[in-house]
């Protein structure tokens, strides 16, 4: 799989006006999660050594099935998954999944190419600690357009 994501700029339905992609990312991209964060923030309190032990112990506990969820969340899935989760449809040139939210500008939408499949992510801010789902595209499929339609993403692809 290529190392590089492209980003797609998302039309707004009715009109030419495309969103600019608003969504920050730490210095360590999205990557970074709340996990390491607060790791990071308990080893600036070196004070507070018996505390942080206590603490890492019942923190490290609680994870293995919150990561355990997340990896199958982040995790590749194909469009059929993708669809049946959603609601959405499918035909041969066209994806439409619906978005939970009112808003789009928080919404990116990117992807990379593995072999012959474009793999697409789509990351939000508001909604699941940012990233929503990862999908492999129906072989020889790729995004040529994505737009915003009443709460619809449309994804136009191109062979």
């Amino acid at each position: 799989m290529d190392d590089v994501w492209r980003r797609h700029e998302i039309q707004l339905s009715g009109n030419k006006k495309t969103l600019g992609i608003y969504l920050d990312t730490s210095e360590n991209s999205l990557n970074f999660n709340a996990q390491d964060m607060h790791e990071k923030f308990l080893l600036s309190l070196n004070h507070l050594a018996e505390v942080q032990k206590k603490h890492e112990n019942i923190v490290s506990n609680m994870t293995v099935e919150l990561e355990e969820a997340k990896m199958k969340i982040r995790g590749i899935g194909t469009i059929d998954e993708i669809l049946t989760e959603f609601g959405g449809e499918q035909t041969d040139m066209e994806i439409k999944l619906p978005f939970p939210s009112e808003n789009p500008s928080d919404l990116i939408i990117q992807t990379t190419n593995d072999k012959d499949t474009q793999i697409v992510q789509i990351i939000s801010s508001e909604i699941f600690g940012g990233l929503l789902r990862t999908f492999r595209l129906p072989p020889s499929k790729k995004i040529e357009h994505v737009t915003w339609n009443n709460g619809i993403i449309e994804l136009l692809l191109k062979d």
